[in-house]
């Protein structure tokens, strides 16, 4: 059985941010996108780390995330259901309940943009910082 938690983070934030909350650290997992190790993250890199998550995601394996893809964690946590349906239904352009690899390319990267303070198509560990910090204030730690 393939895991469902530890890239459930870099899809999760796709649309919904808040829907990562309480499951793990989503400025780490951010941090972990960094693919030429220069020690900030570009744009392009968080899109290809999201996408390398694409096959976790779809566990029955037929070609879409959808609600399906979550079976177990849907029907005993209710409110985990309700954020995937969230965040599904943003990514999701043509509005069919299931997110293709396309969409995936093409959602939104909210938790980029609001790690990336100064606009610039980068995260460094400034940025980093300040969105792990902005984290802890929001779970109240």
């Amino acid at each position: 059985m393939k895991p469902l938690f530890p890239g459930l983070m870099l899809f999760l934030p796709v649309a919904f941010p808040a829907a990562a909350q309480g499951l793990r650290d989503p400025a780490a997992l951010l941090a972990s996108a960094d693919a030429d190790h220069d020690g900030r993250i570009s744009r392009s890199e968080f899109q290809a780390a999201r996408l390398a998550q694409f096959d976790r995601f779809d566990r029955n394996g037929d070609g879409v995330i959808s609600r399906a893809d979550f079976g177990r964690i849907v029907s005993m946590r209710p409110q985990a259901g309700a954020r995937i349906d969230a965040l599904i239904a943003e990514a999701d352009l043509d509005h069919d309940s299931k997110v293709t690899r396309d969409e995936l390319a093409h959602a939104p990267a909210r938790i980029f943009d609001e790690a990336d303070i100064n606009h610039d198509g980068f995260v460094d560990q400034t940025e980093l910082e300040a969105a792990r910090a902005r984290l802890r204030t929001m779970r109240g730690q």
